[in-house]
């Protein structure tokens, strides 16, 4: 799984960065036990469609639809620099043999430097 190109980028007044990503293939339940690895994972029944809602705070938060191919990510405010890659990392690892291992090595990295710039 990976992106397949960007639909919009904005800077929202909360101070997330928002980005609309288009994906290779639809978002999957597995892809959504995948990341219950890493945050609290929500499916939620919206209009009897599946609607996906990831957490990991501090990071980002990813939102969409079972079965379709366009997410929303939101990387959290102060810290769009540090965790601009991290939704890209577990799409390459989870394509990759479902790689968990390899991701909070990432995770605990990203989140020393997180820590440091936020004061927490």
């Amino acid at each position: 799984m990976r992106v397949e190109r960007s639909l919009q980028r904005k800077l929202c007044v909360d101070g997330t960065l928002m980005k609309e990503f288009v994906l290779d293939e639809p978002v999957t339940p597995d892809f959504a036990d995948y990341l219950r690895n890493f945050g609290e994972v929500k499916i939620i029944n919206l209009h009897g469609k599946p609607f996906l809602s990831f957490e990991k705070q501090y990071f980002i938060s990813v939102k969409g639809v079972l079965g379709e191919d366009t997410v929303e990510v939101r990387y959290a405010a102060g810290v769009h620099d540090l965790t601009a890659d991290f939704f890209h990392l577990f799409l390459y690892h989870y394509s990759h043999g479902r790689e968990v291992g390899k991701v909070r090595e990432i995770e605990g990295a990203m989140w020393k430097a997180i820590r440091v710039r936020l004061g927490i």
